[in-house]
Order: structure tokens, then C-alpha cells, then sequence
């Protein structure tokens, strides 16, 4: 790969580009990406550090995709030398976005609530009124909506800048994906799009399996068993599988946009 100057960036990858390079790079490195994906589950059952420590595994995928595309692979032992003293900022950093998240949702829950009741001790005044309050409520949803998935957006890369960049702690991880997410939100969910679409290809097996469990009172009990057991395998893999996808193409999203904003000299490498 060569390198180019700062003044000669690379132009924007497209959608295809940026799924495309996180598939090359994901199917080429699948096996340590699964190693790392299954000791994060473990970790889920270790209360407080060991969500810390799933965290911080989870987004080391995202710092080893990103050296893939700069050209300076590291091995798993670098990697984690790099983001295991970050533990505690990917856990805060983790905590802040749930709260973020709820904080909208309950926002919107509670303006939906009171339109809702307003719009009916309207109604009881004034049909039309009541017809304006439910206008107002279908907006209401549609701006929600459209809100929580712009700032989905906007935060999808808040643990890449953590694990990658120096000097970035919990809440400048927010600024930093806040300042670079900004104008690309369209191509940023439609590749949300094309990657969930391929994503499908794994998760579709255990969908099935879900529908097709037995129930009801006729069910037998040995036969149902079995077959949640063969679900909850079938369900573990297609996660397994899918999760480090999502964070090579997480690393790939913000290697693209740093390249275009602060002028990055590098190009994609070319792994076909």
C-alpha cells in the first residue's frame, strides 16, 4: 500500500466501499475476531468489571480492523496492551450512551403520554380538536423516530476514537464521533442498511429456529427443550458472527470519515 500525502486524501468511499472493505477485512481476519467476541461473552457474567472488560475486548476488534487499514497490523497481545488501560473509559463511555438513549426515549414517552391525554379531553370538546391532537401525536412519533436515528448515527463510533486515538477518555469519545459523523448521516445509515441486509444471511437460521419452536399445552416437554437449546446455540453463533462485523464496519466508517476531515494520507489496503 502506498501512502499518500495529507494534501492528497483520499475521496470519500462510497457505500459499497465501506462494506466491502469491512467484509475483506473481516472475513480475513474472522478467527481471532470470534476468539475475542466469545471471551467478551464470558466476561458478560462477571458483574461490573467483567462488563468493563466485555467492553473494552468488543472494541479492541474495532482498534485491530483499524490498523488493517492504516497497514500496521497488530497482533491480539498489542492490541490489548493498547485498550485494556481504556477498560474503565469504555465502561463509563458504555453507561453514558444507555443513559443518553433513555434519557431521549423517556423524553419522548412522557411528551407522547401528555399529548395523548390532551388529545383526548380535546376530543370530548371538539371532535376536530381531537383530530388535531392525533396529528400532532403522529408527528410527535415521526420526529422521534428520526431523532433517536440521527443521534444513533451520530454516536455510532464513540468506542473507535477510544480505542484508537490518544488523550480520549469517556466523554470526548461522544465529541469526537459527534465532530466526525457530522454531515454524513444519510450515508451513514445507508450503510446501516447494506451491512444489516448481509448480516441477515447469518441471523436468518435462528429466525427460523424461533418460529419454529414447539408450544402449547401438546408440546412435549423433552422435544421443546431440545429445541430452545438448539435455538439458544444457533443464536449464540449468528452473534458471534455478526458482532465483530458490525465493529470492523464501525472502524471502517471512521477510518473513512477522519480520512476526508483531518486529512489522513492513507488508502484502502487492497485485500481481495
Amino acid at each position: 500500500m502506498s501512502n499518500l500525502s495529507p494534501s492528497n486524501s483520499i475521496q470519500p468511499l462510497s457505500v459499497g466501499d465501506v462494506v466491502s472493505a469491512g467484509v475483506r477485512i473481516y472475513r480475513s481476519n474472522l478467527k481471532r475476531y470470534l476468539i475475542l467476541v466469545l471471551r467478551s461473552y464470558l466476561w458478560i457474567f462477571v458483574p461490573i468489571y467483567g462488563w468493563a472488560k466485555s467492553a473494552e475486548i468488543s472494541a479492541r476488534i474495532c482498534r485491530l480492523a483499524y490498523q488493517e487499514l492504516i497497514n500496521q497490523p497488530e497482533t491480539l497481545t498489542e492490541a490489548e496492551q493498547k485498550t485494556t488501560p481504556r477498560l474503565w473509559n469504555f465502561f463509563a463511555a458504555g453507561l453514558l450512551l444507555g443513559l443518553v438513549y433513555t434519557g431521549l426515549y423517556m423524553a419522548f414517552l412522557v411528551a407522547f403520554a401528555i399529548l395523548a391525554v390532551l388529545t383526548g379531553v380535546l376530543a370530548t370538546v371538539n371532535p376536530v380538536l381531537g383530530i388535531i391532537g392525533g396529528l400532532l401525536i403522529a408527528v410527535l412519533v415521526i420526529a422521534a423516530i428520526f431523532t433517536l436515528i440521527r443521534v444513533i448515527s451520530r454516536l455510532l463510533i464513540y468506542e473507535v476514537p477510544l480505542a484508537v486515538e490518544d488523550q480520549v477518555d469517556a466523554t470526548t469519545a461522544f465529541s469526537r464521533s459527534w465532530n466526525l459523523t457530522k454531515g454524513s448521516v444519510g450515508r451513514i445509515q445507508w450503510i446501516v442498511v447494506v451491512a444489516f441486509l448481509l448480516t441477515l444471511i447469518v441471523n436468518i437460521p435462528s429466525q427460523i429456529l424461533g418460529v419454529a419452536l414447539p408450544s402449547g399445552e401438546d408440546s412435549d416437554p423433552g422435544v421443546a427443550a431440545i429445541a430452545i437449546l438448539l435455538f439458544l446455540v444457533v443464536s449464540l453463533v449468528s452473534s458471534a458472527l455478526v458482532t465483530p462485523f458490525w465493529q470492523v464496519i464501525k472502524a471502517v466508517i471512521y477510518y473513512d470519515l477522519r480520512s476526508r476531515r483531518e486529512g489522513l494520507g492513507l488508502e484502502l489496503r487492497d485485500r481481495g
